[in-house]
């Protein structure tokens, strides 16, 4: 399984995940302050991982990386009042090291790869 199939189906848990999680919780009351940013999280993944190959792998970087931060804030709502949330942790570490795979797989090869590559 190549790394944006791997993405996709990332992608695509989490965002059954916000989703599930918007609908049973009770997170969709009107004073949620993440309730807009959780739906922006659990769109924007369920868009990135359905577009084309060309224009999957930067709308999942960007998608994982909102993901990221948005989770981030809401772990550290929780611990100024005194507890912690392992689950968001999980998300947050998984769209975090997808975000960063992409990142890998765009950069380009090494000079001496490359030289390699154009002497076989």
């Amino acid at each position: 399984m190549n790394v944006v199939t791997a993405a996709r189906w990332v992608a695509a848990a989490e965002s059954v995940i916000m989703a599930g999680y918007l609908a049973v919780d009770g997170a969709h009351r009107p004073n949620n302050m993440f309730l807009w940013p959780d739906i922006a999280v659990a769109v924007f993944l369920a868009v990135a991982a359905a577009l084309p190959h060309r224009l999957a792998r930067p709308a999942m970087i960007f998608a994982f990386g909102w993901a990221g931060g948005v989770i981030t804030v809401s772990i550290f709502s929780y611990v100024v009042r005194g507890e912690f949330a392992w689950p968001n942790l999980g998300i947050v570490v998984a769209a975090v090291t997808m975000a960063a795979l992409l990142i890998r797989q765009l950069a380009p090869a090494p000079l001496s790869q490359e030289r390699a590559g154009a002497t076989r």
